[in-house]
């Protein structure tokens, strides 16, 4: 369980919704089983019900533009955020104070379409890590259960995805370079040298794929 706080970033639709009385937010926070690649790390992927605790527990989580806590758009407590997780996704609504200039604006952007991501940060109590058969592919996380939520809500921009130091450790582990036999050779080394050298990192591979499928 790693206590830093990740944020990630989706591309998919989110909608302006309700009326002029009751303006609304909507989106999917979170979608389940699709793959992420964070950075140069590793894949990343969420699995269903990764939520499920959570929710049970009824947490305290805010609405927030471009994860600035500062300018609440709603909150789980007041009753004005909403959230519930199908079988595909974490789903968002949120209730658009009227009176709130801000908000309201940001409501505004929403529904033209200048804003038109969504994002969400949180922490991570339970994870597995796969690693591809395939030595160029990046290592999978499955995020199996988060462990706290602390917002949802419409970016601006899907900035760089951001990955805890313990993550991008684990990823580490996962990616040991094999030599290129189809380099030259340095000086003093023979191709022999590199075939016996591909062998013992293939070894390393094999073992660390025991370890964390096991």
């Amino acid at each position: 369980m790693s206590d830093t706080i990740e944020r990630r970033f989706l591309t998919i639709a989110q909608r302006a919704a309700g009326d002029a009385e009751k303006p609304t937010i909507e989106g999917e926070a979170v979608i389940f089983n699709q793959e992420t690649v964070i950075g140069s790390w590793f894949r990343e992927m969420i699995a269903p019900g990764a939520f499920k605790r959570l929710l049970s527990e009824k947490p305290d989580v805010i609405g927030a533009y471009n994860h600035n806590w500062d300018d609440v758009l709603g909150r789980t407590t007041a009753e004005t955020l909403f959230l519930e997780e199908t079988k595909t996704a974490l789903r968002y609504v949120i209730d658009v104070n009227l009176e709130d200039t801000d908000a309201m604006n940001i409501y505004r952007k929403v529904k033209r379409g200048d804003v038109s991501q969504a994002s969400f940060s949180f922490t991570v109590r339970a994870e597995e890590w796969i690693r591809s058969a395939n030595d160029t592919e990046l290592p999978l996380r499955i995020i199996k259960e988060v462990d706290t939520l602390y917002d949802v809500g419409p970016c601006t921009f899907g900035a760089y995805p951001e990955a805890s130091a313990n993550a991008r450790s684990k990823a580490s582990e996962l990616q040991i370079p094999v030599p290129d036999l189809t380099q030259e050779p340095e000086s003093g080394e023979s191709p022999n040298d590199l075939q016996e050298q591909t062998k013992v990192e293939r070894r390393r591979l094999d073992l660390l794929k025991i370890k964390y499928l096991s």
